[in-house]
């Protein structure tokens, strides 16, 4: 086993292996520590959720070359209804708009993991340690060490990048703080099938408790993320099944179909975290373990695989002009360029969740004249979705589809 890296990152789940693929044919050592192994029943990259990835992220999959082992399994969305329960306005969102095949795709995690997992197996460049779990962390001026109870030998890289989740356990290790905002909500997912086809439409309804996405999977069957008040979450979830079929339709109505059955629920706590720059040298976080967002416009994972990006944007251009991977001018551009994108994201959640929140006189009227408005308005439109869909601004060669071992465009 290689003792000395270029990258070592600790952390393989969906973030953390999607980086190490993304560098894998520039000639660079790297390694990957992982706590659970990836045939483990617990490792949660292979487990039942889905998840929602934007047009951007396919582009990421296909540059690091596993999007045609996911594709059979991703479900497109192609148009988003967005609306309020109750109130007249709405706004419909079509990838016509802004000419791709989808604004996005609904995929089961351990359809992306597995794809991970199979490319980390065949490379060559990459090294896997699992079960591993890194204890100590220190830097020096030219390489960072970090200590594995399941290694007894230190490892070294020039660049130690931090991708261990939201529970980070490393993130604190290299001095990085972490600035959390509890929602006083929990989310509730689940799956439903209806007997109407969705027509690989999506909707968000914001009801009276919290706004409801319907994911489309299949042709008459949604993945549902439901955000409930903390007090009203052992309520619904010691209904009958029926009875929350019920209370769901009422809430959302009859737009997608009736609602004939539902799959089992699951709970999750949701919260905004965001890490200042860790204080070790040579270290980055990315992932959840450097922020965490309200769910509410789908952005958690994408905003992920964005820091996956810009990060190995800078160390393929690093690698490629033969100067050091970890340098302090990396590590520099890499979170003043993300902080950037992570503010406006957790800026544009927390507004759509307070704009709706919002029980002043004649706030549901104004919302209701606002969803109108923009629904008339094509290039408001067409701006909301080239924001969401992650293609405003500034693209690597990653977001544009275009691996990083390929000269085309580099910069």
């Amino acid at each position: 086993m290689d003792k000395k890296n270029d990258v070592l990152i600790i952390g393989g789940g969906l973030v953390g292996a999607s980086l190490a693929c993304a560098l894998e044919n520039l000639g660079l050592r790297i390694t990957v520590i992982e706590s659970i192994p990836f045939e483990n029943q617990l490792q949660p990259s292979f487990d039942e959720r889905t998840i929602a990835i934007t047009w951007s992220s396919r582009k990421i999959f296909e540059a690091i070359g596993i999007w045609k082992e996911i594709a059979s399994t991703a479900h497109p969305i192609q148009k988003i209804h967005v609306s309020e329960k109750d109130r007249p306005g709405l706004i419909e969102l079509d990838c016509s708009l802004i000419n791709v095949e989808a604004l996005g795709y609904v995929i089961p995690t351990r359809s992306i993991g597995k794809a991970l997992f199979n490319r980390l197996q065949q490379s060559f460049s990459i090294q896997i340690l699992t079960p591993a779990n890194a204890k100590h962390v220190h830097a020096t001026v030219d390489s960072v060490i970090v200590n594995c109870d399941e290694v007894t030998v230190p490892l070294t890289a020039s660049l130690l990048v931090v991708a261990d989740g939201g529970r980070s356990l490393i993130s604190s290790i290299v001095g990085a703080t972490k600035n959390e905002k509890k929602y006083h909500e929990n989310i509730m997912v689940t799956r439903i099938d209806t007997d109407k086809n969705h027509y690989r439409m999506a909707f968000e309804r914001f009801s009276k408790y919290g706004p409801i996405a319907l994911l489309p999977i299949g042709d008459t069957s949604f993945s549902v993320a439901w955000t409930l008040p903390k007090e009203k979450t052992d309520f619904y979830m010691r209904m009958t099944d029926s009875e929350l079929l019920f209370n769901l339709q009422k809430q959302f109505g009859f737009r997608a179909g009736k609602f004939t059955s539902i799959g089992t629920r699951k709970i999750y706590p949701l919260a905004r975290t965001s890490v200042t720059p860790p204080s070790t040298h040579r270290t980055v976080l990315i992932g959840n373990a450097a922020h965490e967002v309200h769910p509410v416009a789908g952005q958690g994972f994408n905003l992920g695989l964005s820091d996956v990006a810009e990060l190995a944007e800078l160390i393929a251009n690093a690698a490629q002009n033969e100067t050091d991977v970890g340098h302090y001018q990396i590590i520099d551009s890499y979170f003043k360029n993300r902080a950037n994108q992570t503010k406006r994201v957790i800026a544009f959640t927390d507004g759509l969740i307070n704009m709706f929140d919002s029980s002043f006189p004649g706030a549901r009227l104004f919302r209701s004249i606002g969803l109108t408005a923009i629904d008339m308005m094509p290039s408001i439109k067409k701006s909301l979705l080239r924001r969401t869909t992650g293609l405003s601004g500034a693209k690597n060669r990653l977001i544009r589809g275009i691996s990083l071992a390929s000269n085309q465009d580099a910069s």
